[in-house]
């Protein structure tokens, strides 16, 4: 009787015990649960490995000292540190993420200048029918725009490069090749003097604006370089020009290819 009396109450006591082994704790299932959440980051090794590899091991600790049936304490405690450090980790990737956007905010900041610059320079092509070239966008004054065999700029010739002079305001960086040419007919002294004041002409009136003279830079070609024949009037109207050549970077503007 007695004997059946003492495996009883060993049989209830194991019981007992095996329930109190099994019962969850709620501050390690949360652990477990903050963990398995930081664990779901891909950045979690990459940007704070030590960080995520502490909080692993303390987690491990405290469902070994769960498993072996320590304190209800002792286990919550180990649970704690555990959270603790997915916290650590956390913090970590978001500090990391921070520094990497400070550091790409100039790059970002260049595009948008870059984007900013682009929608200018479609503007200008509309308004000043410029075309793209390798050397750059080339804004073409014809010869209307000046008094007959003078270099003074009409005043339509003065609204183009009013318009001509907001965008390189607006763009300090830009630099500028002011050229001039005409048609076949006078000398080839006349021509290349006559070409070359009216570049100056242009140069001058951006300088009046607040364009930074050392920013353009003018030649005279005279009667080189024609974009049409001298047979017509027509085509020597088309060759009696100056051409604005604005560079695509912040370099110089490259030297008219030789004939």
């Amino acid at each position: 009787m007695n004997r059946t009396t003492n495996l009883l109450t060993l049989s209830a006591l194991a019981l007992f015990l095996a329930g109190c082994a099994h019962d969850p704790n709620p501050n390690l299932e949360k652990a477990r649960a903050e963990y398995a959440e930081l664990q779901a980051n891909p950045q979690a090794l990459s940007l704070a490995g030590v960080e995520t590899r502490e909080a692993q091991e303390m987690l491990n600790r405290a469902n070994q000292a769960y498993d072996a049936g320590q304190k209800t304490v002792q286990v919550d405690h180990l649970a704690y540190q555990a959270s603790r450090r997915v916290d650590v980790a956390k913090e970590t990737i978001l500090q990391k993420n921070a520094e990497e956007a400070l550091k790409s905010a100039p790059a970002q900041r260049t595009q948008a200048q870059l984007d900013a610059r682009n929608q200018q320079v479609d503007i200008l092509l509309k308004h000043l029918q410029a075309k793209q070239t390798e050397r750059g966008s080339v804004v073409t004054l014809g010869d209307v725009l000046f008094e007959i065999d003078r270099a003074q700029l009409t005043s339509a010739g003065m609204r183009n490069v009013q318009e001509l002079g907001n965008y390189l305001l607006q763009n300090p960086d830009r630099q500028v090749m002011v050229e001039g040419f005409t048609d076949s007919t006078g000398t080839r002294d006349h021509n290349l003097r006559l070409s070359q004041a009216r570049a100056d002409s242009v140069r001058s009136a951006l300088v009046a604006m607040g364009v930074d003279p050392r920013r353009i830079t003018t030649h005279g070609f005279g009667q080189d370089y024609p974009v049409a024949s001298n047979d017509t009037p027509d085509s020597r109207t088309l060759n009696r020009r100056v051409e604005v050549t604005i560079a695509h970077g912040q370099g110089p503007v490259a030297p008219r290819a030789r004939l």
